[in-house]
């Protein structure tokens, strides 16, 4: 009987250990004193393992990243102004892309297309170009890019992306590049953003579009169902090819999204990666 009891334990015992380490929530499983003792023990183990053991190239390419920048405008801190910081700032993630690590940001290459779009809107009109927006900010490169071309007009830039690393890395980016106040960073949903525009009254003139690639095409018919694409809006759609939207491309090209928008396929290569074929989409709304 014995011998059972002890086998039964030496079965249980690695079982609870591992509820213990990864429960949720160990105070369901412990109680409020030990629970939250295992949780103080969970978070200390994981700071050691974050400053004592990852360094920023192993833990995330975009802390990575943000640190390459940090470290390339450090050294140019006495000779830089508001503009130049932007440009430095830019040029340090794309030399970061090509020549240390890899990024899925727009790159330099793609994002002299994206450039293009946004002066073909501001030389076509109709109107003034008022409201851009970002869908998918990661570590905040489009938006620096989107910045950059609109810093001479009073358009407000918003940008989108529910995740709270993006937030986190793009934000201090654009503390690098000393453009933050000119940036609204909405840490939420696209369709959320979507229907407090529409609330406010507010339209688009600019999107893009370089977030998850299967809402491409669902969130840019809501943007069209919800009224908050302004007529003359130019929509730039990224990495088309490579991972690739097909369906997105196929209703801009060929659905009823040919009757909506006027579209021109940019064939590229992805970005910081030239062996790769891609493709970017242009598209205006024909209201």
């Amino acid at each position: 009987m014995k011998g059972l009891t002890r086998r039964l334990f030496l079965l249980a015992f690695p079982v609870l250990l591992l509820g213990i380490v990864f429960a949720p929530n160990p105070k369901l499983l412990l109680g409020d004193f030990v629970g939250r003792h295992v949780q103080i023990a969970r978070n200390l183990a994981g700071i050691f393992f974050f400053f004592m053991v990852l360094t920023p190239e192993t833990a995330h390419p975009q802390l990575a990243a943000l640190q390459h920048v940090v470290q390339g405008m450090h050294a140019h801190t006495d000779s830089l102004d508001s503009v130049s910081a932007l440009d430095r700032a830019i040029d340090l993630v794309d030399d970061f892309g090509w020549n240390h690590g890899f990024l899925i940001n727009v790159g330099d290459v793609k994002g002299k297309i994206l450039d293009s779009a946004v002066q073909q809107r501001l030389d076509n009109g109709p109107g003034e170009l008022k409201l851009a927006v970002e869908l998918g900010t990661f570590v905040g490169y489009g938006t620096l890019r989107l910045v950059r071309m609109l810093n001479h007009t009073g358009a407000e830039i918003i940008t989108v992306d529910p995740d709270i690393f993006a937030y986190t890395v793009s934000s201090s980016l654009y503390e690098q590049a000393q453009v933050r106040s000119r940036i609204t960073m909405k840490t939420n949903y696209s369709y959320n953003v979507f229907a407090e525009l529409k609330k406010q009254g507010r339209t688009i003139d600019f999107l893009f579009v370089d977030h998850v690639k299967k809402l491409y095409l669902p969130d840019l018919k809501l943007a069209v169902a919800s009224g908050v694409l302004a007529k003359g809006c130019v929509v730039v759609g990224d990495n088309i090819r490579s991972p690739g939207a097909p369906d997105y491309k196929k209703y801009l090209l060929e659905g009823d999204g040919s009757k909506l928008f006027s579209t021109e396929v940019h064939r590229t290569h992805v970005e910081y990666w030239r062996l790769f074929p891609d493709e970017m989409t242009v598209s205006t709304y024909l209201g």
